[in-house]
């Protein structure tokens, strides 16, 4: 559990998010854990009303790409107009996707801090999650130049899709938005995106056919994509499986960094 900071004015805005972690002690004194997140989200709100802050609930927002909508976010609590709360009610120590999902939100409304709180621990829980807005730059791995000899023009057009991701949105968004954004803008260069369906088979025997998380392209590249700081091993061997039962011959593994979008190519 981290320290409760009461109050240190290097932080980004200090006396909001000490007026904020107090609102949630008093809410957790009162309640204890064990009950539900609507309730404490209720009790969040008159807390931090009773401070004189202001507190918007599940705000909702869009978000936008090429003039579609890619993707749709609603936060919890919006304070102060400045910090974004995301209230959990769970027995472990915050998730990776409790961070993405906050940070998601910090891009979308262009704020500098959110907080995730769990009440649902003996004692409250609390993370400040800062954002700083990333341009990023685009970098190529593995065998991306020999796929780019190959097949230039698509290759020039995931290029391009790329740059314009990173001009409009930079980095920073989870998988999962990165790809509808991703997805839209393939589809605006005209690459005509599709979701490929695959069956698997074992010793001649076929099972269901279902669709794999991934793009295919031409009917010749199978693009996949991840946002972790790292690219894996594993979403690597996940990629080479879908390639193999497609019979696609080429691949690319797009990862959203932190600091940098990463295309590595990958051949059979």
């Amino acid at each position: 559990m981290p320290k409760h900071e009461t109050y240190n004015p290097d932080l980004l805005h200090p006396e909001l998010s000490h007026q904020i972690i107090g609102a949630a002690f008093d809410v957790h004194n009162e309640l204890g854990p064990g009950w539900d997140e609507w309730d404490y989200h209720r009790a969040m709100l008159n807390a931090l009303r009773t401070r004189d802050l202001t507190a918007e609930s599940h705000l909702s927002k869009r978000l936008m790409h090429r003039d579609d909508p890619v993707d749709e976010f609603e936060l919890d609590i919006l304070a102060g107009n400045r910090v974004i709360l995301e209230l959990k009610h769970i027995r472990t120590g915050f998730a990776s996707q409790h961070y993405t999902q906050l940070i998601n939100y910090l891009k979308c409304w262009e704020k500098d801090l959110g907080m995730l709180i769990n009440f649902g621990l003996e004692r409250l829980s609390y993370k400040r999650v800062p954002h700083t807005p990333v341009s990023g730059e685009i970098c190529f791995e593995g065998c991306w130049d020999s796929i780019e000899s190959q097949m230039p023009d698509i290759t020039g057009k995931i290029r391009a899709s790329c740059k314009n991701v990173l001009a409009l949105h930079g980095l920073g968004y989870g998988a999962e938005s990165s790809k509808k954004i991703l997805r839209r803008e393939l589809a605006g260069q005209n690459l005509n995106p599709q979701v490929p369906e695959a069956a698997p088979s074992f010793n001649g025997i076929v099972f269901e056919r279902r669709m794999l998380d991934s793009v295919l392209i031409d009917k010749n590249l199978l693009l996949s994509v991840t946002a972790f700081e790292d690219t894996t091993a594993m979403e690597l061997a996940r990629l080479r499986s879908g390639m193999k039962h497609l019979f696609v011959p080429a691949g690319v593994l797009l990862n959203f960094g932190k600091s940098k979008l990463t295309l590595r190519g990958v051949l059979l």
